[in-house]
């Protein structure tokens, strides 16, 4: 039985649209471990310090703005990390001869010396590192690609450009037809899908407790994916009266292509019997273009007002 407590990665499984979301927790992974084995081997060292105090062992000085663009942080990044380094007396800084208002970048002896004792971690960290990127499709290698991608035109650029041509008409904002598929869930790694799905929608809606998946009785649930991932669900419970469907939730990328028609319509096709669902007043004429009927009046349950709704075979 499902309930609202089971979770499943849905980030894994949403494919290039999280790929920010998951180079950040790649990064934070490693930032982390990396912590760890510097104080394995005695050093208190940030891993957010390697990027400036890597670069200025091979060029130095280096103005503010010039370390800024060897290391590819945005200015104000590069100042919050030389404070921070500052603080730590890992850098100093000089006067430009030419340029009495430029600060050169040096670092400080005590630099030096730690230098000397990470070279033994980053020997370790290199064999690593290339025990988990070296592998089909390299990691590094894939990242050498994109940022060059990037170099030749920026992700806002490209995307914006986009914009403007599917305003013009030029591109199709979908060139394939969408893959859609319901299946009545049968595994655990199903059920857990299903409800990640209901929770996360369930946290944006006014009508929970009215699609809420009873907790105390045997459902049947059903899964809809869209290009084989997880698009939205949908359950059935036996009761005296006939079938209850609840549990709707349809994820909010997927909203609009049909994936709640297709659910009610796999579920409703599942057997002859009496389908209805207490429908928010908002839901009414959705279920009604679905092949449901109001039947009686208006009803009150946990605040929200509702109608049910029969389904017409």
């Amino acid at each position: 039985m499902m309930t609202n407590k089971e979770t499943v990665n849905l980030i894994d499984e949403s494919g290039i649209l999280a790929i920010s979301t998951r180079l950040q927790r790649l990064s934070e992974q490693f930032r982390k471990d990396g912590l760890l084995l510097y104080k394995a081997f005695g050093i208190e060292f940030e891993p957010k310090w390697f990027p400036v105090i890597y670069t200025l062992q091979f060029k130095s000085p280096l103005s503010i703005l010039e370390l800024a663009a060897e290391i590819g942080y945005a200015h104000p990044s590069t100042i919050s990390l030389l404070k921070e380094l500052e603080q730590q007396k890992l850098i100093s800084s000089l006067r430009d001869k030419t340029d009495e208002r430029k600060r050169l970048i040096v670092l400080t002896g005590k630099a030096w010396e730690l230098i000397e004792q990470m070279k033994p971690v980053w020997d370790v960290m290199v064999k690593v590192l290339s025990e988990i990127t070296e592998n089909e499709n390299n990691l590094l290698k894939a990242l050498n690609e994109s940022e060059e991608q990037l170099r030749k035109m920026g992700f806002l650029e490209r995307a914006m450009v986009l914009v403007e041509q599917i305003k013009a008409g030029k591109v199709e904002t979908r060139a394939e037809p969408l893959e859609m598929e319901v299946q009545l869930v049968e595994t655990a790694a199903g059920l857990k899908t299903s409800g990640a799905i209901l929770k996360s929608v369930l946290r944006e809606t006014a009508g929970d407790k009215l699609f809420a998946v009873s907790a105390d009785v045997q459902s049947s649930h059903f899964l809809a994916t869209v290009q084989d991932l997880p698009a939205g669900t949908c359950s059935y419970h036996k009761t005296k009266t006939g079938n209850k469907i609840e549990g709707l939730a349809i994820l909010e990328q997927y909203r609009g292509m049909g994936v709640g028609k297709a659910l009610i319509k796999a579920i409703t096709a599942a057997q002859a019997e009496v389908f209805y669902v207490n429908s928010p007043l908002a839901l009414v004429s959705w279920f009604e273009k679905t092949g449901f009927s109001k039947k009686g009046k208006e009803l009150e349950k946990s605040g929200g007002l509702y109608y049910k709704m029969v389904f017409n075979h």
